[in-house]
């Protein structure tokens, strides 16, 4: 099978099941990605024994879609403080800005 190619994905998340179709080489990826969240499902299920599995799956769903909030934040001050650093290489790296600014120490 080609790394693109789709295969057809049966995942289970707090006793629903349902069908994806991912890529053959993302494969792992989609399995980590059902543990983690199968993980956190777990760990709320312990800790609030009485709620419903519905109110789990909202209360997980919920927590991922936060997390992914932050980092959308993150990856954004991080791509600003790349493009900063990128212009500033720049400048220093322009001989014409070093000459202009050696021209502006002699006068």
């Amino acid at each position: 099978m080609n790394g693109s190619d789709l295969v057809e994905m049966t995942l289970n998340i707090g006793g629903e099941s349902f069908k994806l179709k991912a890529e053959f080489n993302r494969q792992d990826a989609v399995r980590e990605a059902e543990f983690a969240v199968r993980q956190y499902f777990n760990k709320l299920r312990r800790n609030w024994p009485d709620s419903s599995d519905r109110k789990i799956l909202a209360m997980t769903a919920w927590q991922f879609a936060f997390w992914r909030q932050e980092d959308l934040k993150l990856q954004n001050q991080a791509q600003e403080l790349a493009q900063i650093c990128l212009d500033k290489i720049n400048e220093i790296s322009d001989p014409e800005s070093f000459n202009s600014e050696l021209e502006g120490d002699n006068e």
